[in-house]
């Protein structure tokens, strides 16, 4: 991962792994047929972060439009750091917690929007949750970075288990409209997913860390177990992908190293990349209107901050501090 060389932190390699295979997509009825909904005062921006000097993270909301970009409010974590945000139609917020509950397996936490009450927690098939998405049906799609048998992947600061970190097997966990147990995986050609997102035809998209320094994007057909990898063009052979995620056009954008890249056509060369402000992206998500949002990791030393790309802007317009020693793992937007 050289993109990341120069980074001064505290953190184990272990957990900067995990923390480094975070993300999120959500729903995205921007790129459904109609009108773009207009941008409304009561759309909340949520960036979960990770504080590398404790291990421990919060999320943070703000207003997601207008000048005013101070958070509003935060929840801490004290047992483990939130890795990965997504939002449903009604607003609410799923957070997914890593090195948390048993033997360090994590758990999705979800609440009412503006984190004002936990509504319910998804623990079962759940080892590692990186991110997660709905479908049309409302099945929810789960990423997990590691495999269905905890890897080390999951105990990311347990100090009594060893292990290589070597076959890690991430997956996706499918949970159908109020299930709390997963009904079905897919695995197949997952190392570690980073996240999850669907285009409009359902077909599944999972950031991929491959172990290596070319890290891909796995697809599963609509329907399908057997993933493939997408062949992309004109890509760095040295690369870290970190968050995915569809524009209200249907193009898949991918963060690669210090960009972000738009393919029409979900595979093939990017038609159009922006670098302005973006050094580490491990979220990506848009807002109502068309608004891109992307969580820099990091975008100087020790610090980590969510930046706005209104419709056709190339340069962010507006940025959202978190607090010092603190690196931006996922965002997500929601209705309250």
């Amino acid at each position: 991962m050289p993109v990341f060389t120069s980074i001064n932190r505290t953190l184990s390699a272990a957990a900067l792994l995990v923390a480094l295979t975070a993300t999120a997509s959500v729903a995205h009825p921007a790129r459904m047929a109609g009108a773009v909904p207009a941008a409304s005062s009561r759309d909340l921006l949520y960036a979960a972060t990770l504080d590398w000097n404790t291990g421990s993270g919060s999320v943070y909301y703000y207003h997601a439009y207008g000048n005013d970009t101070k958070a509003i409010g935060s929840l801490p974590f004290t047992a483990g750091y939130p890795n990965g945000l997504w939002t449903d139609s009604h607003g609410n917020v799923y957070v997914a917690v890593v090195n948390a509950g048993t033997n360090g397996r994590g758990y999705v936490n979800v609440y009412t929007p503006g984190l004002a009450k936990l509504l319910t927690t998804y623990a079962a098939g759940l080892d590692g949750p990186s991110g997660g998405t709905f479908d049309s049906a409302g099945n929810m799609y789960v990423s997990n970075v590691c495999g269905m048998r905890p890897s080390i992947s999951c105990y990311v600061f347990d100090r009594t288990r060893g292990g290589s970190g070597s076959g890690l097997n991430g997956y996706i966990a499918i949970f159908p409209p109020g299930a709390t147990q997963p009904s079905s995986y897919l695995q197949a050609g997952i190392n570690i997913a980073v996240g999850v997102a669907l285009d409009q035809n359902n077909n599944v998209f999972v950031p991929n860390n491959t172990g290596g320094y070319a890290w891909n994007v796995i697809e599963f057909a609509a329907g399908s177990t057997q993933g493939q990898v997408v062949p992309f063009h004109g890509l760095p052979s040295n690369r870290w992908v970190g968050a995915s995620t569809f524009d209200p056009k249907g193009d898949l954008v991918i963060s690669v190293n210090s960009a972000i890249d738009f393919f029409p056509h979900e595979r093939g060369k990017s038609s159009q990349q922006f670098t302005t402000g973006v050094l580490a992206a491990d979220g990506l998500t848009y807002g109502p209107d068309g608004t891109l949002f992307a969580g820099n990791y990091e975008f100087e030393q020790n610090e980590g901050n969510v930046l706005a790309f209104p419709p056709g802007a190339t340069a962010p317009a507006r940025t959202f501090a978190v607090p010092y020693n603190n690196g931006v793992i996922s965002v997500a937007v929601g209705s309250r």
